[in-house]
């Protein structure tokens, strides 16, 4: 793999996060880390000089080979995000951005009375400039613009802004504002966010009461960006609702944030925020000799994907988000999923857990509004729950899933091609109609369409 690719992998985020992001291949992606030149360290530079970022005309492509057939289909493709309650679609030719959804101000916004943003809300960005990078969170998303700023915009009635807009503000917005960190990476939590400098700092803001801001305090609200002390140079994050994660050069996990359901430390569940940042191999000595590829959090559960494709589950499993056989009275503090094979990517939910082996979907966890199935069908009490990897059949050929990303409810898959799917709740407009019923079966989305609704 060449360096500008092994470049592209550093900055290109994996997440989500609850929310988390379209997800690819990232096994492949750590095997390209594991190749790279180390970046060496450099003078810590002060607020608001960090990072110029990747190369502003080429889409992340995270573990396809270069010049390859599907990383060029992947390319010229629209790129899809899932948000909580919303989804992001980026033009591969202009940038442009075009969400799908209540504009990233929570569910249900328009009944707070903001007659601004309707629930059920399709619309172009309006950005100042192409955007580069894109970085969905439950509520409220960043974006790295062509140029180098950063911008972020949303929070709302389910999610109070505590200052996780990075503008130092503890105002909503729901037009781009400008942060005050230009991030490389930035990861959205459902209250706080979480920024990469291009030099490997990390700077945190929004809500602490978990202990999210990494700092040893528990305070509320942080709308002045601050940055996490302590940890050596991060190449790449990952959040979760009330949890963050950092990796850094040397293949080492750092983890801080909420841990009342053993999302971070299962040996440790006395200690319910973890204040500031731990080495994950001391928190799970049994993966100690692992290389961790990446992590994914959901609300309450996180998911480790290893760089040779097995996956581990630890933290919540009341809806089956884990994997784990609700027949045993206690679960595990870490467990093993079960899947057909090696896992080339996973995203985590609020409450369900997606993973690709060998180009297919697997899922797990809450099916309440078919974000599981993808049937359509809202989730009867008998199966509300999927307890063991499900098998997700899109309506294609010969196509294999290359991305999944996965919200509050609902979930996305892209494949080599370039089709987008989007299946789960939709009463907000998240997977492409309003007018569906809140539970939507798989459905192709197509960005000419999209962009046809947002003209008239």
């Amino acid at each position: 793999m060449g360096a500008a690719s092994s470049q592209a992998l550093r900055e290109a985020h994996l997440t989500r996060a609850l929310g988390a992001l379209g997800v690819c291949s990232a096994a492949a992606q750590a095997q390209a880390q594991a190749q790279a030149r180390p970046l060496g360290r450099g003078a810590p530079r002060p607020l608001l000089r960090a990072d110029e970022g990747p190369p502003a005309d080429k889409a992340p492509t995270q573990g396809l080979e270069e010049g390859s057939k599907c990383e060029e289909c992947v390319r010229k493709a629209a790129r899809v995000f899932c948000g909580g309650e919303h989804t992001l679609l980026r033009d591969p030719s202009t940038l442009e951005l075009y969400q799908l959804g209540a504009c990233g101000l929570g569910f249900d916004h328009a009944s707070a009375g903001s007659t601004h943003c309707p629930g059920a809300y399709t619309r172009k960005v309006p950005l100042p400039a192409p955007a580069s990078a894109v970085f969905p969170g439950y509520y409220h998303n960043f974006v790295k613009l062509v140029g180098g700023r950063c911008v972020s915009y949303g929070c709302g009635r389910q999610a109070p802004n505590d200052g996780q807009l990075m503008n130092g503000s503890l105002k909503e917005s729901t037009e781009p504002v400008a942060t005050q960190v230009r991030f490389a990476e930035a990861v959205a939590g459902g209250h706080h966010s979480v920024c990469r400098t291009r030099d490997g700092e990390v700077w945190v803001a929004g809500a602490g009461w978990q202990g999210q801001m990494g700092d040893g305090g528990l305070k509320y609200a942080n709308p002045a960006p601050q940055r996490v002390a302590g940890l050596p140079r991060i190449q790449q994050l990952a959040s979760g609702y009330y949890h963050s994660a950092a990796l850094a050069e040397d293949g080492e996990w750092y983890v801080w944030g909420c841990n009342e359901q053993g999302q971070l430390a299962p040996n440790s569940v006395d200690e319910v925020q973890l204040k500031q940042p731990r080495r994950l191999s001391s928190l799970l000595p049994e993966l100690e000799d692992a290389k961790i590829a990446s992590v994914e959090g959901g609300y309450g559960h996180t998911v480790l994907l290893l760089a040779d494709g097995r996956v581990f589950s630890l933290g919540n499993h009341s809806e089956g988000q884990r994997a784990v056989d609700p027949e045993l009275e206690e679960a595990p503090g870490m467990s093993a999923v079960s899947l057909p094979g090696p896992a080339e990517a996973v995203a985590a939910g609020s409450h369900h857990t997606l993973a690709i082996v060998g180009g297919a979907i697997y899922s797990f966890g809450s099916n309440e509004f078919g974000q599981v199935k993808g049937s359509g069908e809202p989730g009867e009490e008998e199966n509300q729950r999927v307890w063991a990897p499900h098998a997700v059949h899109l309506p294609v050929s010969n196509d294999p899933v290359v991305r999944v990303s996965a919200g509050i409810c609902h979930s996305a898959a892209q494949t080599a091609s370039g089709r987008v799917f989007l299946w789960g709740c939709g009463g907000n407009g998240q997977t492409g109609d309003a007018s569906l019923p809140s539970s939507s079966a798989i459905r192709e989305v197509r960005l000419e369409d999209v962009m046809r609704r947002c003209a008239t």
